[in-house]
């Protein structure tokens, strides 16, 4: 998944509000800013699990000085976005809200501001909310992406299967093809999207209906889910 990282008050400090990496007296001289502790070992197991990470922030800073800053604690990330880019993209897609992470391809945002949770809700975007003060803040996050990883699966095959049913008008054929797409287009095994596939049956949102040929079809219960935030219940009740 791509995921994105603000940086004031959620990776860099305003103050002391958390603990922060080891840094050099000489670095500061060079304008390399604190980062919080632990933020360097969560962004290296995010990117080794096949994410891509980056930031994106609504800070003037330049893209160049936010890269040196990283690169001092030994962190690489994709793509920096900041204030100025910003600005200039939500402008032309004449989006009211101070981010709108979709308009560069970031599937999760995470972000210390409260109005940047009430704009995910608004827009519809996936975000993760960390207070400064939270020790167990990445621990939050990597809960947060696991979630997000799984709607990202289950929105793609439910997709797929109101596809082949004819908006869950007729038997599902063919159970094979729907799992090869969603598997392709979330880049994962498709043993992963038989996984999900098998959360909807043992939870009677699917059912099987036929063995020979083999055919499946909506319960009644799984005609109801029509919207995300249905199937982010679902994922939320088998927790």
């Amino acid at each position: 998944m791509n995921i994105s990282f603000d940086l004031d008050s959620t990776l860099i400090p305003n103050g002391k509000e958390f603990e922060t990496e080891k840094r050099h007296g000489v670095a500061k001289l060079l304008g390399i800013e604190e980062m919080r502790k632990g933020t360097c070992e969560l962004i290296s197991e995010l990117q080794n699990q096949g994410n891509r990470i980056h930031i994106y922030t609504t800070s003037f800073r330049t893209k160049s000085k936010i890269r040196r800053t990283l690169k001092y604690y030994g962190i690489k990330v994709d793509r920096i976005v900041n204030q100025t880019e910003n600005q200039r993209e939500l402008k032309a897609r004449n989006i009211n809200s101070s981010k709108f992470p979709p308009a560069f391809g970031f599937d999760i945002h995470i972000d210390d501001s409260k109005g940047v949770g009430i704009e995910s809700e608004r827009h519809n975007f996936k975000a993760i909310i960390i207070e400064p003060s939270d020790e167990n803040w990445t621990e939050k996050i990597k809960r947060g992406i696991q979630t997000t990883f799984q709607f990202k699966i289950l929105k793609r095959l439910f997709k797929e299967l109101w596809l082949h049913s004819s908006e869950c008008k007729e038997p599902i054929e063919n159970m094979w093809y729907s799992i090869q797409e969603t598997a392709k287009s979330n880049g994962v095994s498709r043993k992963e999207v038989r996984k999900h596939l098998n959360l909807l049956m043992d939870n009677n949102y699917i059912k099987i209906t036929s063995e020979e040929p083999l055919l499946f079809e909506f319960t009644e219960i799984g005609k109801e889910i029509k919207t995300d935030l249905e199937i982010e219940k679902i994922i939320k009740s088998v927790g």
